[in-house]
């Protein structure tokens, strides 16, 4: 039987495009979750065959004070209705509902005009990186994986070999016109393109009809990490450490491309086939080669001390993202919430009001207190998060961080 390593470098060595690439806790926690065993990593190969170049995927959802958010997809009149499992590759996409037909009907209006040209968003025309040309007579669709602000999300499989399985996302134009984010999308595109990175999420192409935008994005077969983390309650400090960890080292380069998320949290985050963390949603995103902006956006339970204050900020403001998002996976919630008023939330950000229950380590308690820190050139630089003891640690044997083992 082919192997797991085999079935991987095989995944890795194919472009979407069909060429060959040349690269690249609450008080009582729960166990960290066992890595599943090689027959099993082989089911899931066989089963989600996620187009990823690199083998690492994530996932996403919202906490107690967040309203959940999932993604969008898209399908066609003309896109099969049904489709099985491939009897050569044992893939098994799901039963399209007919979601996008129905919605279509009913949603969103066509465009004209400078707005239509601004969203004719068509990834083979691209200057940098163009695609093959895609449509929605492209693909098989499969089961819907949920639903957003601006459409629907479906899995679907490529009707030309090697039959790759994506994620859907639709958007409608009308919709993205009246809320005023045309721009905001534009520029979510445009980063994620270009973004190759095993814990970021792939955008492989994009293509538009008349009323829609549809995003072909890499499949994270094991969903959003925010259902995770509602379904636990917390992560152990193992499983936390090793998601910073690669965390750390994506955030570290999107800086290098200067790149800010500026969301970071857990609805934005899916989790891959083998459990591996993944980057999503660059809705807030911006490509920043100054490195510094005026803007207030992302969560409020996310959001630093400058921001929070209406000051110029940084990409730093990621670091100090990063120290909540450890917090909140060992404890189950976010340091500064306060459910009983969002200006008290804003102050305890403001004074940096950090409490530490006693279950969490040492170690951890070190390196959250290092990232959070009031002054973002105080703030531990994503270098030192990769050699910091909590991170290497529970880091596994062989995987090389920043030049640490």
């Amino acid at each position: 039987m082919t192997s797991v390593a085999s079935v991987t470098r095989q995944i890795a060595a194919l472009d979407i495009n069909g060429k060959k690439t040349a690269s690249s806790s609450s008080i009582n926690r729960p166990t960290h979750a066992k890595h599943p065993s090689q027959s099993n990593v082989t089911k899931l190969l066989t089963k989600f065959a996620a187009p990823n170049p690199f083998p690492n995927s994530t996932a996403k959802q919202p906490s107690a004070l967040r309203h959940p958010t999932t993604a969008a997809a898209s399908s066609s009149h003309h896109a099969t209705t049904s489709t099985k499992s491939d009897p050569r590759s044992g893939i098994d996409i799901g039963t399209y509902d007919g979601g996008l037909e129905i919605e279509n009907e009913k949603r969103g209006e066509k465009v004209y005009g400078e707005a239509a040209e601004e969203l004719a968003l068509d990834s083979s025309t691209s200057k940098k990186c163009p695609t093959r040309e895609w449509t929605l007579h492209s693909f098989d669709m499969g089961r819907p994986l949920g639903k957003g602000k601006f459409g629907r999300v479906y899995m679907v499989r490529t009707k030309a070999e090697p039959k790759y399985i994506l994620a859907l996302k639709t958007l409608y134009k009308s919709e993205i016109i009246q809320s005023r984010v045309e721009k905001q999308i534009r520029r979510e595109i445009e980063i994620q393109q270009n973004l190759r990175h095993p814990n970021v999420l792939r955008l492989y192409g994009y293509f538009h009809d008349e009323k829609r935008i549809f995003l072909m994005l890499e499949f994270a077969g094991k969903g959003e990490l925010y259902r995770q983390l509602s379904k636990y309650g917390c992560f152990s400090e193992k499983r936390s450490s090793r998601y910073i960890d690669q965390m750390a080292d994506a955030l570290s380069y999107l800086h290098g491309k200067h790149v800010i998320h500026r969301d970071i949290k857990p609805e934005n985050l899916l989790l891959g086939i083998n459990g591996e963390l993944k980057i999503a949603d660059f809705g807030w995103s911006v490509h920043a080669p100054g490195n510094r902006r005026m803007t207030l956006c992302g969560t409020l339970d996310y959001l630093p001390p400058e921001m929070v204050e209406g000051k110029e900020h940084s990409e730093k403001v990621d670091y100090w993202a990063l120290g909540v998002l450890t917090y909140e996976f060992m404890i189950g919630s976010p340091p500064f919430e306060d459910r009983s008023s969002v200006n008290n939330t804003y102050r305890r950000i403001a004074k940096v009001d950090l409490k530490f229950p006693s279950s969490m380590s040492l170690e951890a308690r070190d390196l959250v207190t290092r990232l959070l820190r009031y002054d973002p050139e105080q703030r531990l630089p994503l270098s030192e998060v990769l050699r910091h003891p909590w991170i290497v640690k529970y880091r596994s044997k062989g995987v090389i961080r920043d030049g640490s083992v």
